[in-house]
């Protein structure tokens, strides 16, 4: 359970880092490669928790997650 502002942050750290392409407010029934429908549960429960949160988990996303992250930063 995401009771904190930093605990949903981390889950949104860590599901851009596992999951880059999976934002807060997809049907995770619909990504390919499908989740499990217990995954599909419980991720839906910790969005929804980071809904409770914070203001707009898909701007955290942009603004303070992924500016720290290599993959989204590198020079080609």
């Amino acid at each position: 359970m995401i009771t904190t502002k930093n605990q949903a942050i981390q889950f949104l750290t860590t599901m851009q880092q596992l999951f880059p392409f999976v934002h807060p407010e997809d049907d995770l029934t619909q990504i390919n490669p499908p989740f499990s429908d217990d995954q599909v549960k419980y991720l839906d429960a910790r969005f929804y928790e980071c809904y409770e949160i914070l203001p707009d988990p898909c701007d955290t996303i942009l603004t303070e997650i992924r500016p720290t992250m290599p993959m989204f930063n590198s020079k080609l």
